[in-house]
């Protein structure tokens, strides 16, 4: 016969109600023994009994075994423990009375470093690298704690002036923010400056120290951005070589790059940023289970807080040997706080908050399901928007403009909840970790990939529109813009759409509409024309000879101008959507069908040597002699039906290659070198003999 439990003394304490409840249960069901209750759990005989014993109150997760196994109401009972164990969860964004220790998704910032524990011996060699080397990149998996590294750890443990620099889609301008402030000169000036000559950086940075003791140290975190498809190349390889200036020795610069470790392939693609940084490498791993204890107790004891011993297990057991999860730990750790008990962080916060792998999850949800039907689409979208598809890691955040956002009282919302950061006017995710954490999102982004990608494409054309002083070549047309007025169609998308994108779809579709009425017109004419000029037929025969204009005939194979030494394709690049569009330029990599710009060679009856090129595919454009500006003419794709039209003569070289002469101008065509590389491949009549002439051939399109 089972021995009688020991009488409850106090039961105004919430672990001896408990256990009052929890033996009245075992009593209804027929008081089997612990033994017995052990089978069916999977917890031992003593656990189950201290659960009833009131000493303490038991866990969730054996409170819930105890339940089940006694036949009682599982959900009820979990609904009692969390309110005699005062962990029923706050509501998210409601703030919660003190400082917490813990920082939850967001890296750990410069201000930080009292809270920054368990990487003191990685810091400390950060620190002797950077003392060493001016250039150190540090490698490693998302969510390793790179940001928290350099920035609470690295910057905080420095005496010299730091700057950091998180890049966005233009990293150049980024640094050239910093760099003005640092000078005391205008931001625009320093910017046009790097465009053309990116080594300047390096003076700069001298003149803004002049006045400093020390050298200048600058972290640039999340440097993957700069891989990003949005960053455009130029942009890209200019941002890169200021880097390598500033790591020149007598530049009075340190640099630090932290980088996800997917990303170190992208570096062979610059050897001046590869051979800098030789020898200079750090990769962050896991914590050690020592470091994780550090981690989690003491900015706790810097707060006059205490963590339960069984709660610095559970994590220790849930988060080593996995590396990128050490955001989703400290928002755990951040719940359990805002649950504590007194000054104690407990292990049944913990687990009310989902743990490891549920808080965030459990913090998302629960603010999803205070919201509206309404509210909750305005959410989708808005988290959408602040995602990225990334042909390495899949998905990744990005920084999203407050302009673009229309529900500021959500933003404020997650951001209260720590899902959400904001810098300098703009909003992103606190760790990309959320993708993964939250399956509702997830599911989201899968739901949605295809749409993503054409929205963020979208979202950039919009932004290229206005730069440009909402040029209307910059708009959408053809079976882009049908597919993005099919996927904009629909009201919840449509709502996601900034002003600025809407504007210019609404713009896209009015300019479409004109530019069908105009061609019905052109072709009504035609007809006109036509019927008319069969009736004259007979009296044009007889004044033939009178005649002093031919008309073009233009022959129907498309070809392109291939340059014989580099072997590309002389083109219009398809997408570019810059001041200088349409400009005739080699591509300066391959691509597939459809892009390069396709021509007609239209020729005159009674000069069959010379020719124009007519582009019929997607601009239908003459190529002509149209002058920008002074002593400025290049061959550009004109919209003028009839104009000054550049006259070429093929004149033949050797082995079937030819050199473009310019009748109108006397001069042989020639590619210009020089120049910033997107230039690179401008036709110019500047040759005045065929052996400083660009030679083509004839080729045939893919």
């Amino acid at each position: 016969m089972p021995r009688p439990e020991r009488p409850l003394d106090n039961l105004d304490d919430p672990a001896a109600q408990l256990a009052a409840g929890l033996r009245r249960l075992r009593e209804k069901a027929g008081n089997p023994s612990y033994r017995s209750l052990a089978v069916l759990t999977n917890f031992s005989a003593a656990t189950l009994a201290a659960a009833a014993s009131g000493r303490k109150l038991p866990t969730l997760p054996v409170t819930c075994a105890y339940v089940r196994a006694c036949g009682g109401d599982v959900a009820e009972w979990e609904g009692r423990w969390r309110e005699l164990a005062g962990s029923r969860p706050p509501e998210p964004g409601v703030p919660v009375e003190g400082v917490s220790p813990y920082v939850g998704l967001a890296p750990f910032q410069t201000d930080d470093a009292d809270h920054f524990f368990g990487r003191g011996l990685l810091v400390d060699d950060l620190v002797r690298r950077v003392s060493q080397r001016r250039l150190v990149v540090v490698f490693g998996p998302s969510g390793v704690g790179k940001s928290s590294l350099v920035r609470a750890g690295l910057m905080a443990s420095m005496p010299e002036p730091a700057v950091l620099i998180v890049p966005g889609e233009h990293p150049l301008t980024d640094l050239a923010l910093q760099l003005a402030v640092l000078a005391r000169i205008p931001a625009g000036a320093l910017l046009d400056d790097l465009a053309g000559d990116p080594s300047h950086a390096e003076l700069v940075a001298r003149q803004a120290m002049l006045a400093e003791s020390g050298e200048l140290l600058l972290v640039v975190d999340q440097f993957e951005n700069v891989f990003s498809a949005s960053v455009p190349d130029a942009e890209r390889a200019a941002f890169i070589g200021a880097l390598v200036s500033l790591c020149r020795e007598g530049s009075g610069t340190r640099v630090v790059l932290a980088v996800r470790a997917d990303h170190y392939s992208r570096f062979v693609e610059f050897p001046d940023l590869l051979a800098a940084m030789q020898d200079g490498q750090l990769l962050v791993g896991a914590m050690s289970p020592a470091e994780l204890r550090e981690a989690v107790v003491r900015p706790a004891d810097r707060v006059g807080l205490r963590v339960e011993g069984a709660l610095v297990s559970a994590i220790v057991a849930e988060v080593a040997g996995r590396p990128g999860a050490l955001p989703l730990a400290s928002h755990a750790l951040l719940e359990a706080w805002r649950r504590r008990r007194g000054t104690t962080v407990t292990l049944g916060g913990y687990q009310a908050a989902g743990g490891v792998d549920g808080a965030v999850a459990a913090t998302a949800e629960g603010i999803y399901r205070d919201l509206d039907d309404e509210q909750r689409l305005a959410l989708r979208r808005l988290l959408l928007r602040m995602i990225d598809l990334d042909d390495l890691a899949g998905v990744r955040g990005r920084r999203v403009p407050r302009s673009q956002i229309n529900a500021a009282d959500l933003v404020d919302r997650l951001v209260d909840a720590r899902l959400l950061t904001t810098d300098h006017g703009s909003v992103e995710l606190a760790h990309e970790s959320l993708i993964r954490a939250w399956p509702r999102l997830r599911r989201w982004v899968d739901e949605d990939r295809a749409t993503l990608r054409a929205h963020r494409h979208l979202a950039d054309s919009a932004v290229v529109w206005e730069e440009l002083g909402y040029d209307q070549d910059t708009l959408y047309r053809g079976s882009r813009l049908a597919l993005t007025r099919r996927w904009t169609a629909s009201p919840s998308w449509r709502s996601a759409l900034s002003p600025l994108e809407r504007r210019f779809v609404d713009e896209s579709v009015r300019h479409e509409a004109a530019e069908t009425r105009r061609r019905d017109r052109r072709r009504s004419v035609r007809r006109w024309a036509s019927t008319v000029l069969a009736g004259l037929l007979p009296l044009a025969t007889v004044a033939g000879a009178a005649s002093m204009v031919d008309p073009l005939v233009c022959e129907r194979e498309a070809v392109g101008l291939a340059d014989v030494r580099t072997g590309l394709l002389v083109a219009a690049e398809d997408g570019y959507q810059g001041l200088d569009a349409g400009l005739l330029r080699a591509r300066t990599r391959p691509d597939t069908y459809g892009t390069w710009e396709q021509f007609q060679r239209c020729r005159l009856p009674r000069l069959p040597d010379n020719f124009l090129l007519r582009g019929f595919a997607a601009h239908r454009r003459f190529v002509s002699a149209r002058p920008r500006q002074a002593e400025d003419t290049v061959l550009r794709l004109s919209q003028a039906s009839k104009g000054p039209y550049e006259w070429l003569r093929a004149v033949p070289v050797a082995d079937g290659q030819v050199a473009l002469y310019s009748i109108g101008r006397s001069r042989y065509l020639s590619i210009r070198r020089e120049g910033p590389s997107r230039y690179t491949g401008m036709l110019q009549a500047s040759a005045t003999s065929t052996g400083d002439a660009g030679r083509f051939r004839f080729t045939a399109l893919p």
